[in-house]
């Protein structure tokens, strides 16, 4: 096992061409350089398929490898073996102290457990149906399809727009120098920052209204200073 011995991670990042959009591929990039640097980038699918060919332009850009994995037999997912071994074989090798997972794909749960047991992190990146046991196997796991919805009046979230300025001073206040402008801050956090219930908060993860990240064993929410500035930042465009 390779050990990680400064603050960045050598980072193997395994897509299941499947099972995420071609559109979230600068979203995915920038979730791992903020842990460190792409060493390994790799994306599984049958490239025959036309319903992947969206994918070729945008990966090739970015550097990756496509795996070619054909299905041979009608309900069996090569693809899902062929990442799997690929994963194995970059653990065995040492190459990367970190795998960022791209998948919602809950058959992927027991190889997020099996790399955490060699003593490496896991990030994990998928949509909202994205089952809890691949979501709380990984060491952090960043949820993709948040949107912003239109606002209905007289909502919470209407209220959150109303806000804007003092809500975006208040994280101003609470942003870490040390850690480049961006801080990790917690349901208790956002609840006292923004003057709203802890249910509030959940209301807003629900709707796609803040984007959230869930870590570690325990499953709690967290989020990034940087991320929520941007929200606000973008609601204010519109008024």
């Amino acid at each position: 096992m390779k050990t990680n011995t400064n603050s960045r991670y050598a980072i193997a990042v395994l897509i299941d061409g499947d099972n995420a959009s071609f559109e979230k591929m600068e979203d995915i990039m920038g979730f791992v350089s903020r842990y460190g640097d792409a060493v390994v980038r790799r994306i599984y699918g049958d490239w025959t398929r036309k319903s992947l060919s969206a994918w070729k332009e945008t990966a090739r850009e970015h550097g990756f490898r496509f795996v070619q994995a054909s299905s041979h037999t009608l309900g069996k997912n090569t693809k899902d073996i062929a990442l799997v071994i690929d994963a194995m074989d970059i653990l065995r090798d040492g190459r990367a102290d970190c795998f960022c997972l791209v998948a919602s794909d809950g058959d992927y749960s027991l190889l997020a457990q099996r790399l955490r047991e060699a003593g490496l992190k896991v990030l994990g990146y998928g949509e909202g149906k994205t089952p809890v046991s691949l979501v709380r196997s990984c060491s952090v796991f960043l949820y993709a399809d948040w949107k912003e919805n239109k606002v209905i009046e007289n909502t919470p979230e209407f209220f959150l727009e109303k806000a804007l300025e003092s809500f975006d001073n208040a994280f101003k206040q609470a942003t870490d120098d040390s850690m480049n402008g961006d801080k990790l801050l917690g349901n208790y956090d956002i609840a006292r920052l923004l003057n709203v219930s802890l249910r509030t908060v959940a209301r807003y993860r629900e709707k796609g209204l803040i984007r959230y990240y869930q870590a570690d064993e325990n499953g709690k929410n967290f989020y990034r200073s940087s991320d929520i500035q941007d929200f606000l930042q973008k609601r204010g465009k519109k008024n």
